[in-house]
């Protein structure tokens, strides 16, 4: 999977805020506590999102978590036939994608 500029820029902003947050136990109580403020002062520019931030610590090594993201939206009938070759439900999920990450994370386990 190709990402796009913009996924680059957004996957390298994430792991610049999980890292500062595994090295700086006060950044992450800010960041959990309030998000958007942290993420403002850590960038110092206020975040374009438009959108209210959640973050949960899921650093506990005891435990598994799971991210249940957004459903995708329906399509259209005419979209769903051209852009998801068929598929009935007119949802679309690279589950070849999502399979091969998982893939190389278990390979990495062994």
């Amino acid at each position: 999977m190709n990402l796009t500029e913009e996924q680059k820029r957004g996957q390298e902003a994430f792991f610049r805020i999980i890292s500062e947050a595994w090295e700086n136990e006060d950044f992450k109580k800010y960041l959990i506590e309030n998000p958007e403020e942290a993420l403002e002062k850590f960038f110092g520019k206020k975040t374009p999102m438009g959108k209210k931030i959640k973050v949960t610590d899921q650093s506990d090594p005891d435990y598994l978590y799971i991210n249940i993201p957004v459903k995708p939206q329906r399509m259209n009938k005419e979209e769903d036939l051209k852009s998801n070759e068929g598929n009935s439900n007119g949802v679309i999920t690279d589950y070849k994608g999502l399979y091969n990450s998982l893939k190389k994370i278990n390979k990495r386990q062994e």
